[in-house]
């Protein structure tokens, strides 16, 4: 009898056991590619059926796995929500309708989280394996900034992620793979010049483009985003287009250099004529304050009249191409000292030869 109930006991103790077990492993993890384009755009709306009570996102805050959770979020998706809780329209002119949903979903985040452990994922939870292989160098950044973004959006300390997540390997496209080591490399040449909020804003939404869970087309769509973004990127130190007449042998041509980054840029032009009807001075290096522009003389000189092109191209002053090189059409009205003298020279050779013409028929007359 004694036997039994030892039995009995030990049987009861391991029921009520576990599940205390079994809670303690409880981890979930809420993350989305993203639906937005750099810029901030809604691509689409489709977070709103996720986000609602019955789909995978919102099944994960009201409905979650019972126990002592463990939360793993990507602060980009809150980001997103977030945006969503204001007026926003989609890239095809519609306004957003998710408002209500993504309130009720980040309230019901909130509630359920409160008192939790909360580790951030790595900022836009890019895939480990391309991370690994494109930006090794940068997963540091993701894990840090993934931190301090959600710190901020939600309001209260969260745990930051020891080691960058590793990931199983998976094929993407040449395009996206081009665009996003463009990215760093356009991002390399201009970061002294940006601010550290948008070299981290620029840096941790580039990556976007690796989230596991994206369907190739909008992976496709995104890195051709990320294209357009780098290209503007490119473009905020650049110079104004136009086209010149020139009528004096020797004159200055203004071109415009603009600087729409926030902090000042030493800026290495370069001049070069597509023919020899125009010689070119040195230009020196320019110095543009931030968020301003400066009109640069080049010194010209016309060898004879007719049409050239200017090829300005910029640079840091240590090397680096800055932006796309600018054709400046150039017409040519003036008769430049060395098309004068070879021009007076042929008047006055010909007028010696008249003379001399002269002198023999009068010559001959006389004979």
């Amino acid at each position: 009898m004694k036997k039994l109930i030892t039995l009995l006991a030990l049987f009861t103790f391991t029921i009520l056991q576990t599940p205390i077990a079994n809670a303690a492993n409880v981890e979930i993890t809420i993350t989305e590619p993203t639906h937005r384009q750099i810029d901030g755009a809604f691509i689409d709306d489709e977070l709103i059926g996720l986000l609602a009570y019955e789909g995978r996102l919102g099944q994960l805050v009201f409905n979650p796995a019972r126990g002592n959770r463990s939360w793993f979020i990507d602060p980009q998706l809150i980001e997103e929500v977030t945006a969503m809780t204001s007026d926003y329209v989609l890239t095809n002119g519609d306004a957003g309708t998710g408002g209500d949903v993504a309130k009720a979903w980040l309230n019901q985040f909130s509630a359920i989280t409160r008192g939790e452990r909360i580790t951030a994922l790595p900022y836009g939870n890019p895939s480990g394996y391309w991370i690994s292989k494109l930006a090794p160098t940068q997963k540091d950044f993701y894990l840090q900034f993934g931190a301090k973004r959600l710190t901020a959006i939600i309001g209260r300390e969260v745990s930051q992620m020891r080691s960058y997540p590793s990931g199983d390997s998976y094929k993407v496209d040449f395009l996206t793979t081009q665009a996003f080591r463009e990215s760093q490399s356009v991002l390399k040449i201009n970061s002294a010049y940006m601010s550290i909020e948008e070299v981290e804003k620029f840096q941790a939404q580039s990556a976007a483009v690796f989230h596991p869970a994206l369907m190739n087309g909008n992976r496709t769509l995104l890195g051709l985003d990320l294209i357009t973004s780098t290209q503007l990127l490119s473009n905020k130190i650049r110079l104004a287009p136009g086209r010149f007449t020139v009528t004096s042998t020797k004159q200055n041509l203004p071109i415009t250099l603009i600087n729409d980054f926030p902090n000042p840029a030493t800026i290495a032009v370069k001049v070069s004529a597509s023919n020899g009807k125009v010689l070119v001075g040195l230009v020196e290096n320019q110095v543009v304050n931030g968020k301003s522009k400066v009109q640069v003389m080049i010194p010209v000189e016309v060898v004879t009249s007719g049409n050239s092109d200017l090829t300005v191209s910029l640079s840091t002053d240590k090397g680096r191409a800055l932006s796309s090189e600018v054709i400046y059409p150039v017409t040519l009205k003036v008769i430049s000292p060395i098309a004068t003298w070879i021009t007076s020279g042929g008047a006055i050779i010909l007028f010696i030869s008249a003379l001399v013409q002269s002198f023999r028929r009068i010559r001959k007359k006389r004979i």
